[in-house]
């Protein structure tokens, strides 16, 4: 029987790192699972921690722009939309001399000018179809539990990993999913299979 090869797979994804003690610890459970993630990342964290910034990458995850300072787009003038955005772009492409694809915009807020600077700088928005609140929750067994037992194939999942909790969840839930069968993907991956389709013996 062929299913489309998204209905196995899901896309973590984690915001406003790279921060010292959470993204290592989910970068090392990631690593321990064979499983892929993607990360967006706040200019002003990578210009601090840009060897977690390059472990990211050297990994094998994808890395997307967060802004530089996480303002709320919608409120915040357009020249500064395109300073928050090009600038963390750019930091980011200098420092590991890929090109930047995706960016994820602070709280999935945008307008139609911001929607306009993305395609002008060459960046695909990415939002998501399960939200963890992990950063509202802030207890593992919790962000796990509600992980688990709420994804569907397909979905985008968002997080945060400048948070211990965060970090302790994916120790439960990253081991779990694998044993259910779910392949962890980049949202390179995840998208590239939305056309594609894979046997299933």
């Amino acid at each position: 029987m062929v299913f489309p090869r998204q209905e196995r797979m899901i896309a973590l994804t984690f915001d406003d790192g790279p921060k010292p003690g959470p993204t290592n610890e989910i970068l090392d459970i990631l690593s321990e699972n064979q499983a892929k993630a993607t990360f967006f990342v706040l200019g002003n964290n990578v210009t601090q921690h840009p060897d977690i910034t390059r472990r990211i990458v050297q990994e094998g995850h994808d890395i997307g722009v967060h802004s530089l300072s996480h303002p709320n787009f919608q409120e915040t003038e357009i020249f500064e939309v395109y300073r928050e955005l090009i600038d963390s772009t750019l930091l980011l492409e200098d420092l590991l001399g890929i090109q930047i694809k995706y960016v994820r915009p602070p709280y999935g807020f945008s307008t139609a000018e911001a929607q306009f600077l993305f395609n002008r700088i060459g960046l695909q928005s990415i939002l998501w179809t399960y939200d963890t609140l992990d950063w509202e929750i802030l207890d593992a067994e919790v962000i796990a539990r509600n992980l688990l037992d709420n994804i569907q194939p397909g979905d985008i999942i968002l997080l945060h990993d400048i948070h211990p909790t965060t970090a302790q969840a994916m120790q439960i839930a990253i081991p779990q999913l694998v044993d259910q069968g779910y392949e962890l993907v980049t949202i390179s991956e995840l998208l590239e299979a939305q056309g594609d389709t894979f046997i299933l013996n």
